[in-house]
């Protein structure tokens, strides 16, 4: 991005390839959190990236990976993720005066909390599972948007244990072995519920906030 290696903006028209099943949803949160720590935004297109990513938000009010697609847990939280980093999305975006970048805010408030299921964790998809990941990727959505309030702590706690492996670490679902993905998930939950001894978080870019102070 400096002198004698420009680069033009991100073209957010061209990204995905036919036949691809990659996601600007999924690509453009990682663009966004690089943009947002170099504090450099010259090679992204913010307006045509919010734009697209608008367009993602499917009729039930979450975002799907492409335009059109099932509204997805993970998708839900890169685009968010993103309008937030973006400076799209303001900390209390839930207040009377507050722009909501043209999101349809009341049905993705809906869309997410309807995904804390039976048993207190959250699936990723209407009619799935509960999934240890979707406690951070959902909750994490509720986090940004202020409304980490209204969600079931003590079952998605609860939930979360039942997930917790002998061996350390987190699983998918109960009774498996853990992984580093879940387990990453897992801790970030527990983040979100603040759980003595772990550390708060800087949601939007999934490190601690402490680490996101030095950027």
């Amino acid at each position: 991005m400096g002198s004698g290696c420009e680069r033009e903006k991100m073209d957010v028209e061209n990204v995905e390839e036919p036949g691809c099943s990659c996601s600007w949803t999924v690509f453009g949160l990682g663009a966004s959190a690089i943009c947002s720590m170099l504090k450099n935004w010259s090679g992204m297109d913010r307006g045509k990236a919010k734009d697209y990513i608008i367009s993602c938000q499917s009729y039930d009010g979450g975002f799907g990976l492409i335009p059109g697609s099932e509204s997805h847990g993970g998708a839900t939280y890169c685009a968010v993720a993103s309008l937030r980093l973006m400076g799209f999305i303001d900390e209390d975006i839930l207040s009377e005066n507050a722009s909501s970048c043209t999101i349809i805010m009341p049905s993705l408030l809906y869309w997410s909390l309807q995904r804390q299921a039976q048993f207190g964790g959250f699936q990723g998809r209407s009619n799935k599972p509960a999934d240890t990941c979707y406690a951070f990727w959902v909750g994490g959505v509720l986090r940004i948007l202020g409304a980490d309030k209204f969600i079931d702590e003590g079952g998605l706690r609860g939930f979360l244990l039942t997930c917790q492996s002998e061996y350390g670490g987190f699983s998918k679902f109960p009774d498996l072995l853990p992984d580093l993905y879940h387990s990453y998930n897992g801790f970030c939950a527990f983040s979100l519920l603040k759980e003595p001894d772990i550390n708060a978080l800087c949601v939007e870019l999934g490190i601690t906030a402490i680490a996101a102070i030095g950027l």
